[in-house]
């Protein structure tokens, strides 16, 4: 049993430890891997395998300039909410007492920390 036990903690411990090494792919590494799939799926000859390349890194390239374009539009509207829950703290900072302040604090804290564990398990409703 201890046997089992340790081999599954060994499993567990490698698989974390590939997922935290992985790089984003770059658009090349991504249209050779899909043009290797389709070659093997397919069966494309050489020279379909070529302009399928050609066709998959063009459309690889687009939609990295959007996911970066995409992450600096979540960049900014993420500053924006911060600035945003900064000038209300500030403004009820002014209205409550230090202890009525702190105890509001809290309960946000409290509140985003659920918020998050939710989402985390819904994350993992949907890998199963």
């Amino acid at each position: 049993m201890k046997k089992y036990m340790m081999i599954a903690v060994f499993a567990a411990l490698t698989v974390g430890a590939n997922a935290q090494d992985k790089q984003p792919k770059t658009a090349q590494e991504r249209a050779k891997a899909q043009t290797e799939r389709l070659t093997k799926e397919l069966g494309l000859n050489a020279e379909q395998a070529a302009k399928a390349e050609a066709i998959n890194l063009r459309y690889a390239e687009k939609a990295e300039a959007i996911r970066k374009e995409q992450k600096a539009e979540r960049d900014v509207r993420k500053q924006e909410g911060l600035a945003v829950r900064d000038a209300h703290r500030a403004e009820m900072k002014t209205v409550l007492t230090a202890e009525q302040y702190d105890t509001w604090i809290k309960k946000q804290d409290a509140m985003k920390e659920k918020r998050m564990e939710h989402r985390k398990s819904m994350h993992e409703d949907r890998k199963k």
